[in-house]
């Protein structure tokens, strides 16, 4: 199979944009601000260290504050990876039982300061996070703009489709087609990490597929027959067979979305949706490598409705982006639907 191009192949919600622009021409037009899902009880033996980073990623981060601390990597933690071409601020922990701790001030440099130091009971786990904040500058765009403020008021109104983006298949996609390869021959992986990649690259393009079909069909926020929903802001679902006016009228508000399948070997979750069953009998080699895998099933949220979004218009032919995600949502599924975006890596 050939998955080359896969994200840019997907379908638009709100009808592919006009205007163009360039992301990520400095580090500093693509800043990233971590919110934890909880605040750090400060007294532990955990020390939480909220970092700002710029042009390393955060297994480099990991690396430099086990080393720094004398501990093992398994010693430090973090809830979400963040990319090494930007501005970043998150936390990581790290574990010392019955230690100070080092002078952490003493690996403030250009590309890494360490901005506040606490301590929690436990350590950090992936995926604690309550929002990230993005602000970006989109530069030397190119636009229409009565159409990017139509797009802005769409967007705020009904989310954008929940797409994993390029990040998560690897450099060229090759991810996904080393998985097609060696599932279809039978080969094991071997190597945990590379088969952690693998495995996430495939349940992500599954995903992807059944999101495509509905954006595609105009059912991706919008109750469907069988849907399973959760609710906003959190990961709890639940499946209703039949659409109500209360369940559109709790989807059209954002209390609930529609969601897709992270493929499982038992997933019996996608089996009353036609849609999902299709992917599913489309994607054979796929499945059956994931259910080998023994992979559990799980949902994920079909839309993303970014929160206190907001556009300005500078005056040197820049947009200003300001808006803040959930945890695992992708900033660049809320760009593509509004602006056509290169960056300096394509170039």
């Amino acid at each position: 199979m050939n998955f080359e191009s896969h994200v840019e192949k997907l379908p638009y919600a709100h009808a592919q944009p006009s205007g163009t622009g360039q992301l990520r021409t400095l580090a500093e037009h693509f800043c990233v601000e971590e919110t934890l899902s909880f605040s750090p009880s400060g007294e532990g033996e955990h020390v939480f260290l909220y970092i700002k980073k710029i042009g390393i990623n955060t297994e480099d981060i990991v690396r430099i504050l086990s080393k720094h601390a004398g501990v093992t990597r398994r010693s430090v933690s973090y809830a979400g990876m963040k990319d090494r071409h930007a501005v970043t601020k998150q936390w990581f922990s790290v574990q010392l039982p019955g230690k100070e701790g080092p002078d952490w001030s003493a690996l403030n440099n250009d590309q890494l300061n360490v901005e506040l130091v606490t301590r929690h009971l436990k350590k950090l786990k992936r995926g604690t996070i309550k929002h990230n904040t993005f602000t970006l500058i989109v530069a030397n765009a190119r636009f229409d703009k009565q159409d990017i403020t139509a797009r802005v008021e769409g967007i705020k109104r009904d989310g954008v489709p929940n797409y994993f983006m390029q990040q998560r298949f690897g450099y060229a996609y090759q991810n996904l087609q080393r998985a097609f390869d060696c599932f279809e021959k039978g080969e094991v992986i071997r190597n945990k990490k590379l088969k952690g990649l693998f495995l996430s690259s495939v349940r992500s393009y599954l995903f992807n597929q059944v999101l495509a079909k509905r954006v595609a069909g105009s059912s991706w926020n919008k109750p469907t027959h069988g849907d399973t929903y959760m609710l906003n802001g959190t990961r709890q679902s639940f499946c209703e067979n039949a659409v109500s006016d209360t369940l559109e009228q709790r989807v059209m508000e954002h209390d609930i979305h529609p969601t897709g399948p992270l493929f499982g070997s038992l997933a019996e979750t996608g089996d009353k949706h036609p849609i999902e069953q299709t992917v599913f009998a489309d994607n054979a080699v796929f499945c059956n490598g994931l259910t080998k895998e023994r992979m559990e099933p799980a949902r994920r949220s079909l839309r993303v409705v970014p929160i206190d979004f907001n556009c300005e218009f500078l005056d040197d032919g820049q947009l200003r982006l300001e808006f803040k995600l959930q945890s695992g949502s992708y900033a660049t599924a809320v760009i593509r639907e509004l602006i056509n975006t290169s960056t300096t890596r394509e170039q």
